[in-house]
């Protein structure tokens, strides 16, 4: 399973999506299968200014990963310290939908830099296109 982070979506939505943005068009005219996080779905529509209606009806179609329990929480929190550790600075958030990400053994499609710098720290599988 792919989780497609916020980073990829806003790409997709926007007026010139980039390669990434082209490859999650590929990916839902292929049908291929991935998710979306609750709090990724968050992080994409707290930035919308139009179509928000459109754009929820249309992210509603794909499956949600959502965190299982306790656990998730506890393995964001040692995401962050291990992180924090090494030097490197994430956010909870980040922290949050690496753990949803390794706890339904999904691979991470994503933009964002700081997921990069997190699987160098608990092997986070990343999406590359």
């Amino acid at each position: 399973m792919i989780l497609v982070d916020s980073s990829v979506w806003i790409d997709f939505l926007g007026s010139s999506p980039s390669h990434a943005g082209a490859e999650l068009r590929r990916m839902i005219v292929d049908a291929e299968p991935f998710a979306l996080a609750g709090v990724v779905i968050t992080q994409v529509l707290q930035g919308l200014r139009r179509d928000v209606g459109t754009i929820e009806q249309y992210l509603s179609q794909w499956d949600i990963l959502e965190p299982v329990g306790f656990r998730t929480y506890q393995e964001a929190a040692r995401i962050f310290r291990s992180a924090r550790a090494k030097g490197v600075a994430v956010t909870t958030v980040d922290a949050l939908i690496a753990a949803i990400a390794l706890e339904h053994g999904a691979t991470l499609f994503t933009l964002d830099q700081d997921f990069t710098r997190i699987s160098a720290i608990v092997r986070l599988p990343l999406y590359v296109y």
